[in-house]
């Protein structure tokens, strides 16, 4: 939908990502996404440089997530939520990661 924008689906894949699961991992977003780890690392590493995103580490992890300094942070994020609101249900499904146990008794 946004290949235009970003220049390539992947790019778009991983932005639709982090803004639905907030800060990530580049091997959970490959898992996930059904991508290369060299290809979801190697478009981190661009979105970082250009400052779109920013990363830090947690322990031995490199977690990935909006730059909140970005000048047009608000207004990416605005146009990446549009854009993912007309994605298929099917599709937009594909994006959520329970990263919480459900608690015992509830109900799917």
């Amino acid at each position: 939908m946004l290949e235009g924008i970003f220049s390539n689906s992947i790019k778009e894949k991983i932005l639709f990502f982090i803004l639905q699961n907030g800060p990530s991992y580049p091997n959970e977003i490959s898992k996930i996404l059904y991508l290369t780890l060299f290809n979801v690392q190697k478009h981190l590493k661009q979105s970082e440089e250009t400052g779109v995103l920013v990363s830090h580490l947690k322990g031995k992890v490199r977690l990935y997530e909006f730059n909140k300094r970005y000048p047009f942070n608000r207004e990416l994020n605005a146009l990446l939520q549009k854009a993912f609101s007309f994605l298929p249900d099917k599709e937009k499904e594909m994006y959520y990661v329970r990263r919480r146990p459900r608690k015992p008794g509830k109900e799917l």
